[in-house]
This record gives C-alpha cells, structure tokens and sequence, in this order.
C-alpha cells in the first residue's frame, strides 16, 4: 500500500470519484473557487457518503504547493497495489493479449504520471513497478497522468527481474527499449503477450533487465537526438502496438 495523500486539479479528483470513491476520504473546497465542474465533484461526493469541506485559498496552497489545484483537493486512502496475476487477468477478460508496461527504476513522478496516461489511453492492461529506486504512487503522480492512475491495475514487485521471469513462464514476451544496439521498433512483433520495458531517465535499462528480455527495440530517429524522454519513449512504443494489434484485427 502508499501511504495516504492528496491529490489536487479538477479533472484527477472526477476521475477518482466517479470510479473509485472508496478511496477519497475527503474532499476540500475552496472557498473562492468557481467552476461548473466543482458543483459536480460536490455531489458525486455527497452520493458517495464522503467527507466535504469549505477550505480557505491559503490552504490549498499549503496542500498543492506550486501546483495548479483549481479549487479543489482530495485526501486519498493508500492505494492498493494489485497482484502481478490480476493484470493478464485483465486481459483476458477482455479476450486480450496481454500488454504490460514495466517500469525500471523510474523515479521521476511526472514521467511515471505520464507512462500511465499513455499505457491507458493505448490500452495497456496495468503497470509493473519494483518497489525499491521506483518513484511511489504520489499526487503528483496521479495528476500527471490525468486520472488515468484511477483505471490502471498497477503491481509492485520487491524484486523487478523475478517479476519479469514470472511473467515470462506465463507466456509473455518482454520487449526492452534502448537507445542503440537494438532492432527498430516497428520490427518488432508486438501483437502476441507483451511486456514493454521502460528504463529509467538517463540510465536507461539496468544489464539485469536487459538480459531478461526476449526482443530488444529502439525508436529510429532521423533528428539523430540520441535519446528520448522515458515518458516520451513509452507513448512511442505504445502507439506502435496498437497500431500493430488494430492492424492485425482488420
């Protein structure tokens, strides 16, 4: 479990509480904030039996600090990581291949908020996370990737490689991205189970990591940049699977 802690921004909180309003312990209003939208969030608060309160503007600074908090704020339980297992499940009872995206000591929040984003909207069936050198579920976190932490199974694994090796003799194929040393993306098959591995900023996969993948990808760029942004680096290869997997259902 995180620890409990708030979450702040108008479009994070309607997203907690239309689908997960077990985890919102209270909602804190501002007292000078006008929006449509906050009269929304005070009633799905109120049909969900949850905690609400008029708060003064200098409090929502202390909470948000320099972030943009539009009015609103909410106090959330520890969220529950979900078992390794229940991720194909997903996937399966969409009569899915399996798609997971693996973070390798990801630490920066807005990146990890942003893979998340990214792996729901291509329609990934959950994060796996190792829960040592990995950036925790925070606010922050949740902010960033727009809500979509409120719909995405996310698995925390105490060592990431084991995590790897399970999901392996489950039968998913584990696809690592690199700068170099790697077949293009677009050649790689990424229709059948899949584990897209995302290492971290500036270090990019650890040797461990890297041994354990069966494909090994980087994204061609004629810019000759040298690298991408790990978020930047995630949505790339997501949209590539889709494309594959919405390619292949024609």
């Amino acid at each position: 479990m995180t620890r409990p802690f708030y979450i702040y921004g108008i479009h994070p909180v309607l997203e907690f509480l239309r689908t997960s309003p077990r985890q919102v312990r209270r909602v804190l209003l501002s007292e000078s904030a006008r929006d449509q939208k906050l009269d929304e969030i005070y009633q799905l608060a109120r049909d969900a039996d949850v905690q609400i309160e008029r708060v003064a503007r200098n409090e929502f600074e202390r909470i948000a600090g320099d972030g943009v908090h539009q009015g609103v704020a909410v106090q959330m339980a520890p969220i529950e990581y979900a078992d390794i297992d229940d991720l194909i499940a997903k996937a399966e009872e969409k009569g899915e291949k399996p798609l997971i995206v693996a973070l390798d000591q990801i630490q920066d929040p807005h990146n990890f908020g942003a893979i998340a984003r990214s792996a729901f909207a291509f329609g990934a069936h959950g994060l796996l996370v190792g829960k040592n050198r990995s950036c925790p579920i925070t606010g922050t976190v949740i902010k960033a990737s727009a809500g979509a932490i409120a719909h995405l199974p996310i698995a925390q694994v105490t060592n990431l490689s084991q995590g790897l090796e399970h999901l392996k003799k489950k039968g998913l194929w584990v696809v690592g991205t690199l700068a170099e040393r790697a077949q293009p993306l677009a050649s790689v098959d990424l229709t059948d189970a899949t584990v897209l591995v995302i290492g971290s900023e500036g270090k990019g996969l650890r040797d461990k990591t890297e041994k354990l993948c069966d494909f090994r990808a980087h994204i061609p760029m004629p810019g000759n940049l040298g690298s991408l942004n790990a978020s930047v680096a995630a949505g790339v290869c997501l949209y590539e699977t889709a494309r594959q997997r919405s390619s292949q259902d024609r």
